[in-house]
């Protein structure tokens, strides 16, 4: 995938514009995030090689992921997730490691989702900010302590909500 792809979210269409389309599109970010680092775990761990440049973990509007390099347009249409994952990889626990990328990814799928959220009115934004959901670190560091039985609870709640 390059940098246009990334750059229209990968959702094939305009940037979303209601409150409904951003946490769509929010949701689905976050849905290919938590497969990367829970079931892809093994294909994530080995594409995140330390000897590789910085490197970032993207989930799109499709629900698909992808390990690769930031955008090089300066600036970019979208806020870039953290920067240079796989740095860290090898020099901490793995599920430590998951934990601190769950992180580093919440915090990027909040700034896309208020990136989206600038051109809403003050009602909608608060509509967007009252959505409550699990947030990734809870999810990947339940998923490598109990597996998949809370793992599936766990989002089967946040799915409803």
């Amino acid at each position: 995938m390059d940098a246009s792809y990334r750059r229209a979210g990968a959702g094939g269409g305009s940037a979303p514009r209601t409150v409904e389309d951003i946490f769509k599109d929010y949701r689905a970010r976050r849905s290919a995030i938590l497969r990367a680092l829970t079931h892809d775990v093994e294909d994530f761990y080995a594409q995140c090689d330390p000897e590789k440049e910085n490197l970032c973990l993207y989930g799109y509007a499709n629900e698909a992921w992808e390990v690769a390099l930031p955008a090089e347009e300066v600036p970019t249409e979208l806020p870039e997730p953290a920067l240079g994952i796989n740095f860290a990889r090898d020099g901490m626990n793995r599920r430590d490691w998951l934990a601190l990328v769950a992180v580093h990814s919440d915090s990027w799928l909040v700034s896309v989702a208020f990136y989206y959220a600038a051109r809403l009115n003050r009602n909608e934004r608060y509509d967007l900010r009252s959505t409550p959901i699990f947030p990734l670190f809870l999810l990947v560091r339940c998923f490598c302590c109990c597996g998949y039985l809370f793992l599936l609870s766990a989002l089967s709640l946040s799915i409803e909500t």
